[in-house]
């Protein structure tokens, strides 16, 4: 049975079954009062009065069950109502920011005067896209790679952080993290996770280009960076295509430069129509050296 907000009507009965004084208390003719409360017993399979006339409605044992009941509700009614009210006021004095690290840099956390939540967000998986057509619905900025046309295509605009080389990231406890900067052959018997075919067009350079020129290495289009997958990704042998500016030190990954000339732009994405808190956000943020 679906709740009907009718019912609360049962826990005004229980207070006071005299329908002519419910009737004036709650603005509602007593006729119509009535008819509500016939009503209610088309949704339960027993009666829930055991007197309902013209002047009084006298509540049966089911009937006081379900009374008690939608006082529960209409608590948690309530309740969440003014938990809602809450988290709107906290939301409207906070810049939530999607991004795969909460490491997201001193510059961008002098920029904001608000309080700064991150949330963990891959701007470079499949589903990425549609979310960021969408931002300020769960975050209202997010930060990543991107060309563009990708820009384009999710209707954003951007603050470059910086233009740069693509890197790799790899486990901090293995072999080649002792590395400043590796050769394409560092990568040779591994496997290489890119972002999906379309992000950006350097990214689908260098993947097409490793393929037919370096075929050693596994090139997998990856679905998106979870949490779970960047803190259990295999000591050896496994590597994240990355921006060299994005820092993975909280999920045990160092990023390292590659000895190739792919570069890719890094920067805060963040809706072409923000709202004002985003649009003063990126104003302090575009100031600061």
């Amino acid at each position: 049975m679906l709740y009907n907000k009718l019912f609360n009507l049962l826990a005004e009965v229980s207070d006071n079954p005299d329908l002519a004084s419910l009737s004036a208390r709650l603005s509602i003719p007593v006729q119509t009062l009535r008819r509500q409360l016939e009503s209610l017993e088309e949704d339960v399979p027993t009666s829930l009065f055991t007197r309902l006339d013209s002047s009084r409605a006298v509540l049966s044992e089911t009937g006081l069950v379900y009374a008690e009941a939608c006082r529960k509700i209409d608590r948690l009614v309530v309740e969440a109502e003014l938990k809602g009210e809450r988290l709107k006021r906290e939301r409207e004095g906070c810049i939530i920011v999607g991004a795969l690290s909460r490491n997201i840099g001193g510059r961008i956390r002098s920029a904001c005067s608000m309080k700064l939540t991150v949330r963990h967000f891959d701007v470079s998986s499949p589903d990425a896209p549609g979310a960021l057509k969408h931002l300020g619905r769960d975050f209202d900025v997010a930060l990543g790679m991107y060309d563009e046309a990708f820009l384009r295509k999710c209707s954003l605009k951007a603050v470059e952080l910086s233009h740069g080389p693509l890197a790799v990231a790899v486990s901090a406890s293995g072999r080649l993290a002792g590395r400043r900067r590796l050769d394409i052959e560092d990568l040779y018997g591994g496997r290489l996770y890119v972002p999906f075919h379309g992000f950006t067009r350097k990214t689908d350079v260098l993947a097409a280009d490793l393929r037919e020129f370096h075929p050693r290495i596994s090139i997998e289009e990856r679905d998106g960076l979870t949490s779970t997958f960047l803190s259990h990704l295999e000591e050896d042998g496994e590597f994240i295509l990355v921006s060299s500016m994005q820092d993975l030190s909280s999920y045990g990954l160092k990023v390292l430069a590659v000895d190739w000339v792919y570069t890719v732009s890094y920067g805060l994405l963040y809706s072409s129509r923000p709202s004002q808190k985003v649009l003063s956000f990126i104003d302090d943020l575009e100031r600061r050296p």
